[in-house]
């Protein structure tokens, strides 16, 4: 039996290593992708519409900004995720030398080294270069938070006034998020000042105390931070039947019953336009109006292009046959592309076709080709 544990441990340790090793190459050739794909291959005709990009920090080469999509399609991510592994990738390569010469040479994981480089991009070179020296012997055996402790501590020494900064953009990107799940459940995320943070804190701890039930401690903070918000709230509600409906643009299945017990709960319901996915309008216009504009948002939900999030009502509607090209403004014309991917549509070699009603295929200018549907992105 120790025999069969040791030979397990032994293979799950080649198969680690096999796999730090990949992600180290990875990296590198992410690296020679933007070498072929620097500011100079953007041809003239395109100036107008392609930026070349900085994705690293200060001295990282530009980049042609297009090239960012098919590199995530070719690796199966985002354009946003494949945006920040070049960024990475470059930073490390040209700003973290000492660091990327120790990925390269197996002695520290990739993904150590990126969220070194995630840290480092946005300051001054000297400073990263103090980043990297000190992490030189130490990269491999620090976990995220010390990562970001000798960060700060980098920018404390050698750059107060860049501190003092880098705490006034933090201000500045606070946000609450909240995401929706399945029965009846959201999940809320969101990043505050320290001050309200404790103040939350404080509210939410005080409420759960009041709570006279053996229920844990996690569920009656829950209920507290619900007393903490209640208040009228109109949701919007697409019935399927008489049984079962879905909520707006989350895709999320309810009863009516658990309608009618949020309407117990002070939540104000407003009959709204009724839409039927299903059936085809058209105008003749080449502005989309509302209706049509919300049925593409309601049958696609996010952008269409492949793997990306954006929620379609943040979306510009697009013609999948431009209105110029005698392409019409109706049901099965329009998909909603984000302003990212509507550009690149539009004024690059990226395609796509409309295969039914809720379904797309892209294809790359180098012809890899991927549909997209609400469900999510595959190769067909």
């Amino acid at each position: 039996m120790t025999g069969n544990r040791d030979q397990l441990i032994a293979a799950l340790r080649r198969e680690q290593q096999a796999a730090d090793r990949a992600e180290a190459n990875k990296l590198k050739l992410a690296c020679e992708w933007a070498d072929l794909h620097p500011a100079e291959s953007i041809v003239p005709a395109m100036e107008r519409w392609e930026d070349a990009d900085v994705l690293g920090g200060e001295g990282t080469p530009q980049v042609a900004e297009f090239c960012v999509a098919e590199l995530g399609l070719a690796l199966g991510t985002s354009t946003h995720a494949a945006r920040l592994l070049l960024a990475e990738a470059l930073e490390l390569r040209h700003r973290l030398k000492r660091l990327w010469a120790r990925v390269q040479a197996g002695e520290v994981q990739a993904w150590k080294a990126r969220t070194v480089a995630k840290h480092t991009i946005a300051l001054p070179p000297a400073v990263a270069a103090y980043v990297d020296s000190q992490l030189e012997t130490r990269a491999a055996r620090l976990g995220p938070r010390q990562v970001e402790n000798l960060v700060t501590e980098a920018i404390l020494r050698l750059d107060p006034d860049q501190a003092e900064r880098d705490r006034q953009a933090a201000l500045a990107k606070r946000y609450v998020r909240i995401t929706h799940g399945r029965h009846g459940i959201a999940w809320v995320d969101a990043q505050v000042d320290t001050a309200t943070a404790l103040q939350l804190e404080t509210a939410i701890a005080a409420g759960a105390k009041t709570i006279e039930t053996d229920e844990p401690l996690d569920l009656r903070r829950a209920k507290a931070l619900g007393q903490l918000v209640k208040g009228d709230t109109t949701v919007v509600v697409h019935l399927h039947d008489q049984a079962v409906g879905l909520l707006d643009n989350t895709r999320e299945p309810v009863t009516l019953d658990q309608v009618a017990n949020w309407c117990g709960q002070a939540t104000t319901v407003k009959p709204v336009q009724v839409i039927d996915l299903n059936t085809h309008h058209q105008t003749d216009s080449a502005e989309v109006p509302a209706r049509l504009k919300r049925q593409a948002e309601l049958i696609f939900h996010t952008c269409a292009f492949p793997h990306c999030t954006q929620p379609a009502t943040r979306c510009d509607t697009d013609h999948t046959i431009a209105h110029d090209d005698d392409g019409p403004t109706c049901s099965c014309n329009l998909v909603p592309l984000c302003r990212r991917h509507h550009r690149l549509k539009t004024h690059t070699l990226w395609t796509y076709d409309r295969i039914n009603r809720d379904t797309v295929e892209w294809t790359s200018p180098h012809g890899l080709t991927a549909r997209r549907d609400p469900t999510g992105t595959w190769e067909p």
